[in-house]
């Protein structure tokens, strides 16, 4: 059975402001960051509150790939969606995943 998953063109406008700034504002903050203090990712790793922020975001990933390929939400591979949040944030990774959604709808894996 497929559910029909549809974006209004405001929900859509919003996903894709959130995709650009994720990737350019957010992304862009940690890339000068990385680049113009190089020895602040060292020290942030050795801080514990950081660091548990880190180890959430990249368990939280992780578990967004597994459940949008298991929901059938994106026909973005979970491998993808990974490589996307690590290059671009999760800011930018999920709205990506969910603009590209499968064509004719989104499986409902609860009727099989």
């Amino acid at each position: 059975m497929l559910r029909e998953v549809s974006y209004s063109q405001r929900e859509r406008f919003w996903l894709w402001t959130l995709a650009i700034v994720g990737a350019v504002g957010l992304n862009g903050a940690f890339a000068y960051g990385l680049f113009a203090r190089p020895g602040a990712l060292g020290s942030a790793m050795t801080n514990p509150v950081a660091a548990a922020f880190i180890v959430e975001a990249l368990v939280l990933m992780g578990v967004l790939a597994y459940l949008l390929g298991k929901w059938g939400l994106s026909r973005v591979h979970w491998a993808w969606f990974v490589v996307l949040s690590l290059v671009g944030g999760l800011a930018f990774a999920l709205p990506v995943a969910l603009l590209w959604a499968r064509p004719g709808g989104v499986r409902d894996s609860s009727a099989a």
